[in-house]
This record gives structure tokens, sequence and C-alpha cells, in this order.
């Protein structure tokens, strides 16, 4: 113990530790306090800008990225100037009438800027509030294109719940888009294919947007496809349909082995009965005839509404041609 301190000295250090740690957190915390306070503030400074031109200039590239740097003045919170201002620079996508674009040489176009303010004030959002602009314009190059109609592919991973199935396929509208690009690779090209529709525990209608897988190289003339899917409700059930034959000549019998089958179906689920009578299972004398084969897959001419899908049992039925003299063939 020091003489009249009255306090060990291990103890006397860990208390000065104590203090000098209270008031380092002090500081922190006053630094946070302020950093959050400046960082709320408004500020004019000037912020640059990577430009990508979206237009639609017949026969030319409908976007390019400009390799000049678009520079304005402008207020915005100190949180939007700290991260404009970290790392590379940001990406502003101004999109931009034919008509505001002029020729300038080769495939190169420019872009004055005053004329195009609107377009970054709206590309801007709400984060910028525009003063005005450094650049006087940018140039941006759009080489020449090809064009072609292709048909859009629905790609999808979708799951129903249970008892519930599609009526039809998914539908996409537009069901084609032009694409861009060079006439070669354009030529390898049949079709596109939406990005994955991925749902599930689907038990009713659906509906969305959704994009297109992109093709290096390659623009689309629409960015966004609109789907839809039919989605009901099913009941499953099934029952004996005898087998008639069609086309038979009047001095001939053509007998079906076995005269019934079981027609196992899938319907919307509804309050209505089905009987035997409403499903009509045939086979033709003439596919007989061609085919010279005793087999024969009876086809489905008529059947309800409602009805979804539909499976039978046997597959086959056996035909057996008679003369009306009883002799048979």
């Amino acid at each position: 113990m020091n003489p009249g301190s009255g306090i060990p000295g291990n103890e006397k250090v860990r208390k000065d530790r104590k203090e000098w740690l209270l008031l380092l957190l002090s500081l922190l915390l006053a630094f946070i306090v302020w950093l959050i306070h400046s960082l709320s503030l408004q500020y004019s400074v000037f912020l640059e800008y990577r430009v990508t031109l979206s237009t639609s200039i017949e026969g030319r590239s409908r976007t390019a990225t400009s390799e000049d740097i678009l520079i304005i003045r402008g207020r915005s919170e100190g949180y939007y100037i700290l991260r404009q201002r970290i790392g590379r620079l940001k990406n502003l996508t101004v999109t931009v009438l034919p008509a505001n674009v002029t020729y300038k040489d080769g495939d190169i176009f420019t872009v004055d800027c005053e004329t195009i303010k609107s377009n970054i004030v709206e590309a801007l959002g709400g984060n910028v509030d525009l003063e005005f602009i450094v650049s006087e314009s940018l140039d941006f190059n759009l080489p020449e294109v090809t064009s072609k109609r292709v048909p859009v592919v629905p790609k999808a991973s979708i799951v129903f719940d249970g008892q519930y199935m599609p009526v039809g396929d998914i539908e996409l509208r537009p069901d084609s888009v032009d694409i861009y690009g060079d006439a070669r690779l354009l030529g390898t090209i049949d079709s596109v294919f939406t990005e994955t529709i991925a749902r599930s525990g689907v038990d009713g209608p659906i509906q969305g947007l959704c994009g297109i897988v992109p093709i290096r190289r390659v623009e689309y003339s629409e960015d966004n496809i609109y789907y839809s899917m039919n989605v009901v409700r099913y009941i499953e059930e099934s029952m004996n349909v005898p087998v008639t034959a069609t086309g038979v000549p009047e001095n001939k019998e053509l007998i079906i082995l076995p005269s019934s089958v079981t027609l196992k179906y899938r319907r919307i689920f509804s309050g209505i009965q089905y009987a035997p009578e409403n499903f009509v299972l045939s086979v033709d004398y003439n596919d007989f005839i061609r085919t010279m084969d005793s087999e024969l897959v009876p086809k489905l001419v008529s059947m309800p509404e409602g009805v979804l899908s539909w499976e039978m049992s046997p597959r086959y039925v056996d035909c057996i041609l008679l003369e009306n003299s009883g002799r048979e063939r």
C-alpha cells in the first residue's frame, strides 16, 4: 500500500484505466453522433457518373456506354455523396429520344447534355437536386445492327398445391420480340427464353412480369414479358366407357375386344356428375384396313367440357373383322 493513499497500487491502475476507457467511449460516441448528423445534412458538390444511353435509332445499337464522364453539380445528403465517392464510378442510365441524338462520324453519335437535362434529372431520381451540368456533350458508339423477330419461350419451375393443375400452357405477352445484333450472330438464334418463373404452393391463377435471359452482344425490343397461367382445382374420377367402331361397311362387322375400357380423367372441380354416355371412344375401320393390325388405340372423339387430362386402360383393343356371312377375316 502506498503511504498516505489508502488505495493499493494495482487498484489505482485499474481505476485510471477505467476512467480512460470511459473517456474513449465518450469520444467515440460523440464522433458517431457528429458523423450521423453531418451525413444527414445537404451539401452542394460536384458529382461524376458513367453514362449509359438507351435510345431507338433504326438500324443502330439500342444501348451504349460513353467513354466520357458526366460531371454535374448538385445538392444531396452526405450519405449519398459518400456512397458515390467510394469505389468505382456509378452508372447512370439515360433514356433519350432519337431526335435528341446527333450523328457525328462513323458509328459515333453525340448528345448535348443541356438538351437532355430533364432526362438526367429523371435518371438521378430524388437523390440529387441538379444545380447545373458541367459537361457539354457526351459521345456514344452506336454500331449498325440488323434485327429479326423470334418467339419467346417460357422457362418455368412451378409447384402446384394438392389437387391443383394448369389449364393450358403459360401465356406470354408479347409472345415474340425483336432482337438486334450482328447478322451472323442473329442467324444462330431461333428463340429466346424467359428467366425462370419460379412459384410454389400454387392454388389459383398466376401472373406477373419476368425478364428475358440475356445473350451477349444481343439487344431486345422488350425488357420484360408479362406471363399468366390459369390454374384450377381438379377431381380425379374413372369409369368404364364403351368403344364403338366407325366407318364400317354394311356388309362387314368389326368386333372390339374388350368392348369397353377404363377411362381415368381429371376434371375441373364442380358438382356436375359425368356418365359413360358423356364420352365417345371409337376406332376407325379405315385405320384397321390401312394398318392391317388387329390392335388399335381408341380415340377419344368427344368428352364433356372441363376435362383436363385423361388416360385409358387398356391402351389397345383387339379388332376382329367379320363378313356378314359370319366368316372371320
